[in-house]
């Protein structure tokens, strides 16, 4: 055998090897993949600002403004956000108090398709250590009352939320979304958080022990309301 012919023979071999080796190394990572099931995606929030993260407040305390991200004034004085003034925020850092020097009723126009299914949700708690008739909320959707919820702060010295969650639907390509504090008028009222709205996935409420809304640990279980009249 010639020395040209053993090189080649010797590089033949060494190319076998090195594709075995390669084929080696892929096979696992094929193996896994196979086993692989990321999360789908999580639904986008249509609702702008509804975790009342900004403005930003400082930890503690609480601040009126007079505009937000995303919402808008229905009546009253301003905004009223808080940072960890009460307790802990259903997500995320901070909440809004509906009721700064007055009651106050807030808005916004959601992006919508007619005659499309969404699932609203969000968290309320009464403010703590105040009665009934301070923390009454009403949830308006294109401008129907959807719901009536009154909570009692006696007995609680910090936020207590319960987790909310309607299928509503949608009569043209915007849609009114309002919360209405109409407790007593006087600084101290309803606090509201986490507020979200996404399609429907066609599943309905399922009413699932544990079904704990947006991803809320803090809340109660949701009270599943109807759709909207």
């Amino acid at each position: 055998m010639t020395r040209a012919v053993m090189r080649l023979a010797f590089a033949a071999r060494a190319l076998v090897v090195l594709l075995l080796a390669v084929l080696a190394g892929a096979a696992p990572a094929s193996a896994h993949g196979d086993h692989h099931h990321p999360h789908p995606p999580k639904a986008p929030n249509l609702v702008r600002g509804g975790g009342f993260e900004h403005p930003a407040v400082q930890r503690g305390t609480s601040h009126p403004f007079p505009s937000i991200r995303g919402w808008r004034l229905a009546y009253g004085p301003s905004f009223e956000l808080q940072n960890g003034l009460l307790g802990p925020a259903a997500a995320g850092e901070q909440y809004a108090e509906l009721d700064s020097d007055a009651s106050t009723g807030i808005f916004q126009r959601v992006h919508t398709q007619a005659d499309a299914s969404y699932r609203l949700e969000f968290c309320v708690s009464a403010r703590p250590g105040t009665p009934p008739a301070e923390n009454v909320l009403l949830v308006r959707w294109h401008r129907r009352l959807l719901t009536r919820i009154v909570l009692d702060g006696r007995g609680h010295t910090k936020t207590d939320w319960h987790a909310y969650a309607f299928t509503v639907t949608a009569t043209g390509i915007r849609t009114r979304l309002q919360f209405n504090e109409r407790g007593i008028s006087d600084s101290v009222g309803t606090l509201l958080d986490a507020v979200r709205l996404t399609e429907d996935a066609g599943k309905g409420h399922d009413g699932k022990k544990g079904d704990h809304g947006p991803g809320h640990p803090g809340c109660a279980p949701p009270k599943h309301g109807p759709g909207a009249p």
